[in-house]
């Protein structure tokens, strides 16, 4: 008896652990994610973004909110949230429409040596599953490096 109320107090214990540690591998890669980003490639409904749009962009990380610019001018603002324990690990962008109204785009990340990719939906729409646009998917993909690097 003494070994099943072991057992179970072990498991409530690793249970109770679990958000703690999404909580830490979400910090770790937050914490990857800080600083100024260049994108270096990217695509929209199965169609490549020119380099010479891509050039003028930046997205900058503090804590888990994020700025991307072009040419210095706003585009856009919001807040991160990551799931690394996902498979692909996953990532909500949320952000205010010129409109004030606030949506989140649901999306998948991974860290490939020195780059950042992301692929997100559009609101609404189902997260991804694999790194990949097609025509009418409604999905950008993109792929950032830490700027300077």
């Amino acid at each position: 008896m003494k070994t099943h109320a072991s057992l179970l107090l072990a498991a409530v214990c690793l249970v109770a652990a679990a958000p703690l540690l999404r909580d830490d591998e979400a910090k770790k890669d937050l914490d990857k994610l800080q600083g100024e980003w260049t994108i270096v490639s990217a695509e929209r409904d199965g169609n490549a973004i020119a380099k010479e749009e891509l050039e003028a962009l930046k997205r900058t990380v503090k804590g888990d909110e994020y700025t991307v610019t072009r040419n210095g001018e706003v585009l856009s603002k919001g807040k991160y949230k990551l799931d690394p324990t996902q498979k692909p690990k996953a990532i909500d962008a949320t952000m205010k429409t010129p409109e004030g109204e606030e949506v989140t785009l649901k999306g998948i990340y991974e860290f490939e040596g020195e780059n950042y990719k992301v692929c997100l939906a559009q609101p609404g729409q189902p997260r991804p599953t694999e790194f990949k646009t097609s025509e009418g998917s409604g999905r950008t993909l993109t792929v950032s490096k830490k700027a300077g690097k």
